[in-house]
């Protein structure tokens, strides 16, 4: 309801920020243009993940995977192989087939392929922060010719 336009929702139009950001034409389309991608980033959120599915309009989920490791007790980071981690993403993964709906999840490059092999549709493999950082990093170490350095990967 909060991400569309009535008469389907409740958005607010904010229309001198939205005709000079977006276009005059925006309002005509904005609800068909819309996603709705709810966070699956705690314990709570997974045990009621039907709910959340459940709601019209949800198009996808994304999990933060770092946030639902903290919540489930876990380290933040890659917790593959922990039976609590692996049992929320199995639970996740199985609720978005029964609802059709899309499954999303942070990652970094070297769990990607992972990601996609378990039912992931959606993923992202950094961060917009991390990879200008890490270009940044590798710019200003080649102008004091010196090697870019090889980094492991972090969730963030």
């Amino acid at each position: 309801q909060y991400c569309r336009y009535a008469p389907e929702g409740s958005r607010s139009y904010a229309g001198t920020r939205v005709v000079r950001q977006e276009g005059s034409d925006y309002f005509a389309n904005a609800n068909t243009d819309v996603a709705v991608i709810p966070m699956v980033e705690t314990a709570l959120a997974v045990a009621n993940l039907d709910d959340i599915l459940s709601v019209p309009g949800v198009d996808a989920i994304y999990v933060g995977p770092s946030d639902l490791s903290v919540t489930l007790g876990l380290k933040p980071g890659n917790n593959d192989g922990e039976p609590a981690f692996d049992a929320a993403v199995a639970q996740i993964l199985e609720g978005c087939a029964r609802h059709n709906v899309i499954a999303g999840c942070h990652t970094v490059s070297e769990l990607t392929q992972r990601r996609i092999e378990q039912g992931f549709r959606m993923v992202t493999v950094t961060s917009d922060t991390v990879a200008l950082a890490r270009a940044l990093d590798d710019e200003l170490r080649r102008a004091r010719g010196e090697e870019p350095v090889i980094r492991s990967s972090s969730m963030y």
